[in-house]
């Protein structure tokens, strides 16, 4: 930090490989999702195929923060098609990721097709958010893994080379004190002239939009 022009740098270190432990998943039939649960996600206005789609999940699982178990919904993490991460998230908003395993973006997959079509990519700050993008018809959303921390970001740091590639970034987190904060990280590391930002006006975020006002909205 520059104390005489206010001016911030990061020093950038190459991203270092790691070893990293493989969520294992005993076989579900995703399809088969409680009523409770459809019905939730409805009220988010996330629809049955968009949940099929993003192979949403849902089981007991123990939540630290509770100190017992709870029943969860499941995000799958896939990089390359491959099950790389698994967040667990209980009624009560607590989650967890998966011990040792890699953080990467949510829907990562969804980065190099960006690429290939020459598309925009819209960066949001969770996984609802992320689907109610795609709920609205938008192919290539990608979400942060862990909300809106700043300072390390391995997930970041891991796709810098593919995340590059992509000539439009559209910076869609919340409107929110921390939201602001992940939106400026985000926008000094992928370049300022390569971003644009969303404006949600009254609305909290993606989802915000979606539920109270409409997809046609959220596209706009």
């Amino acid at each position: 930090y520059c104390n005489h022009c206010e001016t911030r740098f990061v020093k950038h270190q190459p991203h270092e490989e790691k070893q990293y432990v493989k969520p294992i998943l005993e076989f579900q039939n995703f399809t088969k999702l409680s009523d409770k649960l459809v019905k939730y996600f409805e009220s988010r206005g996330i629809s049955q195929k968009t949940l099929l789609q993003m192979k949403i999940g849902e089981k007991m699982e123990w939540m630290p923060q509770i100190e017992k178990e709870s029943n969860c919904i499941l995000f799958p993490y896939f990089k390359d098609g491959e099950l790389t991460n698994v967040k667990y998230r209980d009624g009560s908003k607590n989650f967890k990721l998966s011990s040792g395993a890699e953080l990467i973006w949510y829907n990562y997959d969804c980065i190099q097709k960006c690429i290939d079509n020459d598309g925009e990519l819209i960066i949001v700050e969770g996984e609802f958010d992320c689907m109610a993008n795609i709920q609205a018809g938008f192919d290539y959303v990608v979400s942060v893994p862990n909300g809106a921390s700043t300072g390390r970001m391995e997930y970041f740091d891991s796709s810098f080379e593919l995340l590059n590639k992509v000539k439009i970034f559209i910076i869609a987190t919340d409107n929110d004190l921390k939201g602001v904060e992940l939106k400026n990280d985000l926008v000094r590391r992928l370049g300022f002239e390569k971003c644009k930002i969303a404006n949600f006006k009254q609305f909290k975020d993606s989802n915000e939009v979606l539920v109270q006002d409409s997809a046609e909205s959220l596209r706009k």
